[in-house]
């Protein structure tokens, strides 16, 4: 099954426009646009695609609302989240590592900023029809893996 993350869209965007405050924002938005883009290219092509990202749970409903609307999909979503304090501390510790790419801007000194958001909910599972699979970070792919397969299992509408 093809895999698109947004984050991959964002680094090519990063790597061809450059990357800073002014940009940020526009470059979200087109990374998250390419992904809606691609999984839509695939649907129409009849396969089904896997996409990642830190959804937003209040602007990013109505694109995959329309997706299930228009290509009869069945959504099957895995939240991966955690308690926030862990979350907050894991960031820190990646962006203070530098292994993500340097376009993102992340600095340690974010965490106050992402703490704020994981608390408001901005990141909570989103609103749409069909499956949930709740994860923790502590939990390995291959288990989140099975559990997802566990779950559809159960379901004979998915």
């Amino acid at each position: 099954m093809p895999f698109v993350s947004k984050d991959t869209f964002k680094e090519r965007l990063y790597e061809t426009f450059g990357s800073g405050e002014e940009l940020q924002a526009r470059i979200d938005e087109a990374g998250l646009a390419i992904l809606f883009s691609v999984v839509e290219s695939q649907l129409r092509g009849g396969v089904s695609v896997a996409a990642e990202s830190n959804f937003d749970a209040n602007s990013d409903v109505e694109p995959f609302r329309r997706l299930v609307e228009e290509h009869g999909v069945a959504v099957v979503q895995v939240h991966i989240g955690g308690d926030v304090d862990e979350l907050v501390t894991k960031f820190a510790r990646r962006a203070a590592g530098g292994d993500r790419h340097p376009g993102h801007g992340d600095e340690p000194e974010d965490a106050d900023e992402l703490r704020a958001k994981l608390e408001s909910g901005l990141w909570e599972p989103l609103d749409l029809p069909g499956l949930l699979v709740r994860a923790d970070l502590h939990e390995d792919e291959a288990a989140i893996v099975e559990r997802v397969r566990a779950a559809l299992d159960e379901r004979s509408d998915v």
